[in-house]
């Protein structure tokens, strides 16, 4: 065994293993970024009073506006109490009366959270000061508005009445939409089931609808699309470094802030590969939340053979749920056995392969069901290995036993190592670069 590499399982905390000597790392993706790293709230007062495309906050907003500050929820990393420190005093020394504030949750189709997970999402100080929604795309007040197109989305009716949005979300790869936040906390983040749920499964089959790529990307367009109607008029940004560590927070206008934070996101984040390896060992971090994890497949699926393997840890802050893993012995069985082909026709008419499962559990699945047929192994101490194997993976109890598995199968095997493969944009040599850039 040779030098010591690493994972991440936590922002904070690695994984370390080694690699059989005959193995050739083409490549480690560290981040380079050197000290600490710079300091949010600084970043976010900056965001708000030089932003790009728009005005100031402050020229934006009059003491007698109705406000609704639109946030992710807790599957994504960003710092919403850090932001929420510094917006919120903003808006108050703006002459903002703390009644005409709203903080909306963008959950989309998500679940939920309890109420301890709210407070530690948004700050216990602004949940206990200021008035606290979760959006449910299924709610019956629902607002319509027509899209240019002529289709009607319905969203949160706080979001829909407010005189000022602004949408706090983290630019990161998606293995769909291109890129995350940005467009998408408005659509789907409070938007009605119904549009979501044909959205997400026409758009998610297309070639284009992948990690990386806005331009030409109909996932990504149609979210953009529908959240110009709606209308953000200040977005504040989150980018982070391969250390899941905030590099930039760029306010502005929903196209201007979203296209700068793309570009920095794919500066930090992009790395070219002229070929393709063996094996691919990497960790899902910054997707820790249940099936989220399966997000982190897209990266090792870019740049691992098709008769190599991949070795993945999954750390997770919440586990699986046993509905998820039932999930695909439920579609084995309405599929015949032939869930490639059951999932294409579905989703091509704009419907959930099952029904009777969330969207976000259909998105997922999809993740793992159209993905290459690559073997991939799990390490992970909240799945199982009879749910490793439920779900179409092998296990392993540890990333060093993962890779004495494989030594014992590949002996000369050429590797990449993605201490946290959620951060990660491959560049393959056949995708021209351009393709990535941000419309």
């Amino acid at each position: 065994m040779g030098k010591n590499y690493y994972l991440y399982s936590s922002r904070n905390q690695k994984v370390h293993f080694s690699l059989p000597s005959q193995w050739s790392v083409l490549h480690f993706i560290e981040s380079g970024e050197d000290g600490p790293p710079p300091d949010v709230l600084q970043m976010v007062r900056k965001a708000l009073e030089a932003p790009l495309g728009t005005a100031p906050l402050n020229n934006l907003v009059s003491s007698s506006d109705r406000i609704a500050i639109i946030v992710d929820d807790w599957t994504r990393p960003t710092p919403v109490p850090e932001i929420l420190q510094v917006l919120l005093p903003h808006l108050a020394i703006n002459g903002i009366p703390r009644e005409k504030v709203i903080l909306v949750v963008a959950l989309g189709t998500h679940v939920a959270m309890t109420k301890g997970e709210l407070e530690a999402r948004i700050g216990r100080e602004a949940a206990s000061l200021y008035r606290v929604v979760q959006h449910n795309a299924w709610q019956s007040d629902l607002v319509p508005m027509s899209l240019p197109d002529g289709r009607v989305v319905k969203i949160n009716p706080e979001v829909a009445h407010a005189d000022v949005r602004i949408g706090i979300s983290s630019i990161l790869p998606h293995p769909m939409a291109g890129f995350g936040g940005g467009p998408k906390i408005l659509m789907p983040g409070v938007s009605d089931f119904e549009f979501i749920k044909e959205h997400h499964m026409k758009q998610t089959i297309h070639h284009r609808s992948v990690a990386g790529i806005t331009k030409g990307n109909p996932f990504h367009e149609s979210c953009l699309r529908a959240a110009q109607a709606i209308g953000l008029d200040f977005s504040i940004n989150c980018v982070y470094n391969q250390h899941g560590e905030i590099v930039r927070v760029i306010g502005g206008s929903l196209n201007a802030a979203f296209a700068a934070a793309v570009q920095s996101c794919y500066k930090e984040l992009g790395v070219p590969f002229q070929e393709k390896v063996h094996i691919t060992i990497t960790s899902t971090y910054p997707h820790t939340h249940g099936h989220q994890f399966c997000k982190g497949l897209n990266a090792p699926d870019c740049v691992t053979k098709e008769d190599g393997a991949i070795l993945m840890l999954v750390p997770l802050a919440k586990p699986v749920s046993n509905k998820f893993v039932d999930s695909f012995d439920l579609l084995k069985e309405r599929s015949s056995n032939n869930p490639v082909r059951f999932v294409k026709e579905a989703m091509c008419r704009g419907m959930p392969f099952l029904s009777q499962r969330p969207i976000e559990f259909n998105m997922a699945i999809s993740c793992v069901i159209l993905r290459p047929k690559i073997r991939t192994i799990l390490v992970s101490d909240m799945i199982s290995e009879n749910e490793a194997r439920a779900m179409g993976f092998e296990y392993a109890p540890s990333v060093e036993e993962g890779v004495g598995l494989l030594a014992r199968e590949y002996f000369n095997a050429r590797v990449a190592i993605f201490p946290s493969g959620g951060l990660i944009v491959p560049m393959t040599g056949q995708t021209p670069r351009q393709e990535f850039a941000a419309p």
